[in-house]
């Protein structure tokens, strides 16, 4: 069965039928009579579409002048309907607007000028710069509109197109009913249609404003239609007040509407056959489910997205990613309690022994300078040392003691506050990564939300049955867009029946991220499928065989489009090593998921892995960031292994000496970024695996073959030269860049 979504993704089938219908359009524009005038709107419409179309619409125009018989009269829009296709097809399909306007406004300028010197032209002299200038303006708007649905938006009445799109409503609503079959008028029963459809899902201002335009497009046919053109305001207006109710309380009191104003119409009989064509729309809104397009057809107004809700939304859900860390840090911040500045030991010992022994006056005055340069000595001396009192103290076993008491407290007091500095140093990292995260929010707000698709999705997803707390799309161009929804914890969300729901009513291919789950809610993140996209596996072996790989990876998406490869290495094997790199990936998944740039949460990481436990723990970090729009990788290196790259025939390898997560304050990465394209590889390999292998490795990937395999191999093999003993955990994380339209970058 060939659906909407099947002909949108065949190029040929749409090339067709867009010519098909430039052709048809043209039909109906050259054959209707505005008011009794010809304007040449077919010349405006080539003007503002792509040189491929153009003659369609030549076609089209010849065709409907010829079925007409008025050929002879109009050859001077004929001439300009050929002369605007040559120019257009001699400019190609470059400039705005504004050049489209000035391409109809000349070469109908021009032929009438040379009609009007050869004496050919026949009428009022005011008619004629009308004309030109109707077809340049139609020409202005249509190539508007034309940007407008390339956009894949339909037609939308938003603040900054909303004159150019009325004029095409109204023009090619006008069209459509001058065409007559019989006593049918086509155009004034999908008039009548879509003013109930509008006003049904917009209220009294939909009605209004599509009221508005049919009474337009009707005075635009024939003025003797004024008095029914009053009412259909003041029609769509009553129906859309009573959009609550039943479609047939609408339905009655708009034909009722329209009644009163076919008895203030000039032309009785063309009245009376108006309002049938009306009841008859009407009757088609009945029976026809057309409630669930009218955001397809028209919009008319320019809703303000609900950026508090989505902002309220993000902050929280990036702010309860960071509160465990920062729950943790705040924790030890709290058991440390600041420690006054250790005084002098000499002076300590003096006050507590000196002060209260007899002799004080003969050691501290009569042998001051002795007993001062004793103290001294003792209080440079270590812990350590073995001490000697003055000569002559009373009391020699009571002066060691308490010097030594003294220097073990300030020992102590330094270590602690050590770790306070140490702990607030932390949490001032913590408040500068918060400081990130607000920043890159703020960032965020400054795309351009599309409130029209927000509003589609919304709607679709409440008949689909899924509560929202928020959602939100933006995109940069027609064939980008990014759908950001949070769903209550309370509700378990189907991601890929929801991106197939929303793929079927945007009429575009998505790929979903998530769900994750932060504090009470869920988040996904759904994306037109990217130019590309990223295969990954792994292979993995264990030292021993009873304890697990004290290696571990992860492959998973941001919500901007990038894939991301990630291989950690904990210190030492089994289960500890396999702890710490589980910790370093969750966090580091968790954190960049949440919006945190790569470098800012590898330093969150850190931090974490810091403050662990009071035994020294670290583990690598590997990070392999590709984006799915250039197929350009960034690598990010904490103490990791090598990495090599296929590169068409080439295979390369980088490799850095830095420092793993977990030991120093600050954590540098080594950085490099790479081009990549269809086909390439990229294998990340913990060190594990000796250089002696690296000639082997370069070999196999050379050869290339299936992804999975050359893992597998690069791991067997690291096992069998150490003949099936390893002697560290060995892991090799894959992935391979491939071209979702199969062309090569």
């Amino acid at each position: 069965m060939l659906t909407l979504t099947n002909v949108q993704e065949r190029p040929q089938i749409m090339r067709c039928l867009t010519l098909t219908g430039c052709a048809v359009a043209a039909c109906l524009l050259a054959a209707a009579q505005f008011n009794g005038m010809t304007l040449p709107l077919c010349s405006g419409l080539a003007a503002a579409l792509p040189p491929f179309y153009a003659p369609a619409v030549l076609a089209g125009g010849l065709l409907a002048y010829f079925l007409s018989g008025t050929v002879t009269q109009n050859l001077w829009l004929i001439a300009a309907l050929v002369i605007t296709v040559l120019l257009r097809w001699m400019l190609g399909d470059r400039g705005k607007a504004s050049l489209a306007a000035l391409l109809a406004g000349a070469g109908n300028g021009i032929i009438a000028g040379i009609f009007a010197l050869a004496g050919l032209l026949a009428g009022h002299p005011l008619l004629l710069p009308i004309q030109i200038l109707g077809a340049a303006g139609f020409a202005y708007c249509v190539w508007i509109f034309r940007r407008r649905l390339e956009e894949g938006l339909p037609m939308r009445l938003c603040v900054g197109e909303a004159p150019a799109v009325s004029v095409c409503y109204v023009v090619a609503l006008a069209a459509l009913c001058a065409a007559r079959i019989g006593l049918i008028s086509i155009g004034e029963m999908l008039a009548s249609l879509l003013l109930l459809a509008i006003a049904k899902r917009y209220g009294a201002m939909g009605g209004l404003l599509c009221g508005t335009l049919h009474a337009c497009a009707l005075l635009l046919i024939d003025t003797d239609y004024a008095g029914m053109a009053a009412v259909l305001p003041l029609a769509g207006l009553a129906a859309g007040y009573c959009n609550h109710r039943r479609s047939g309380t609408m339905y009655c009191l708009y034909s009722i509407i329209c009644g009163l104003g076919a008895v203030l119409t000039v032309s009785t009989g063309n009245a009376a056959l108006l309002w049938v064509n009306h009841l008859i729309g009407g009757l088609l809104f009945l029976f026809l489910p057309v409630e669930e397009y009218p955001d397809r057809i028209l919009s008319f107004a320019q809703e303000t997205p609900a950026i508090a809700a989505i902002t309220g939304a993000r902050m929280e859900f990036m702010s309860q990613s960071i509160a465990g860390v920062r729950g943790s840090a705040e924790r030890i911040a709290n058991m440390l309690s600041a420690k006054d500045t250790p005084t002098r030991a000499a002076e300590r010992v003096c006050e507590t022994v000196c002060g209260k022994c007899r002799s004080r006056s003969t050691c501290w005055e009569s042998a001051y300078a002795d007993t001062n340069a004793c103290f001294r000595k003792m209080e440079q001396a270590g812990v350590t040392e073995v001490l000697s009192s003055p000569d002559g103290c009373l009391k020699p076993e009571r002066v060691t003691e308490e010097f030594l008491r003294v220097k073990r407290q300030n020992a102590a007091a330094r270590a602690m506050a050590l770790r306070l500095r140490e702990s607030q140093n932390m949490l001032f990292d913590q408040m500068r990564v918060t400081e990130e995260l607000l920043h890159r929010t703020g960032d965020r707000m400054q795309q351009v939300y599309n409130s029209e698709t927000t509003r589609t999705v919304t709607d679709a997803l409440e008949r689909f049955g899924v509560p929202l707390r928020a959602a939100a799309v933006w995109g940069t161009d027609r064939r980008s867009m990014t759908i950001e929804l949070y769903i209550p914890q309370s509700f378990a969300p189907d991601a890929d029946a929801i991106a197939e729901c929303l793929t079927d009513v945007l009429h575009r291919p998505l790929t979903v991220t998530g769900p994750d789950t932060a504090g009470d809610h869920h988040r996904l993140m759904l994306h037109t499928r990217p130019r590309y996209h990223v295969v990954t596996t792994a292979a993995q072996c264990a030292v021993h065989e009873d304890e697990p790989c004290g290696d571990g990876w992860d492959s998973f998406s941001d919500g901007d489009g990038n894939r991301y490869l990630v291989l950690s290495d904990g210190m030492g094997t089994g289960s500890h090593a396999a702890v710490d790199a589980r910790i370093v990936l969750n966090n580091f998944r968790r954190l960049v998921q949440s919006g945190m740039d790569c470098v800012a949460a590898a330093q969150m990481v850190n931090a974490i892995m810091l403050t662990k436990s009071g035994e020294e723990r670290f583990a690598t970090l590997d990070i392999a960031k590709i984006c799915g729009d250039t197929a350009a990788v960034t690598l990010y290196k904490y103490g990791a292994g090598p990495t090599f790259i296929r590169h068409g025939d080439r295979v390369t390898l980088c490799q850095a000496a830095t420092v793993p997560i977990g030991i120093l304050p600050k954590a540098e990465p080594y950085t490099t970024v790479l081009r990549l394209q269809d086909g390439d590889m990229l294998f990340l390999l913990s060190d594990g695996l000796d250089e002696d292998l690296y000639p082997f490795i370069r070999k196999q990937l050379a050869q290339g073959g299936d992804l999975q395999l050359l893992a597998h191999t690069i791991c067997a093999k690291a096992q069998r030269d150490a003949m099936g003993a390893p002697k560290d955990d060995v892991t090799v994380a894959a992935a391979m860049i491939r071209c979702n339209n199969g062309e090569d970058s």
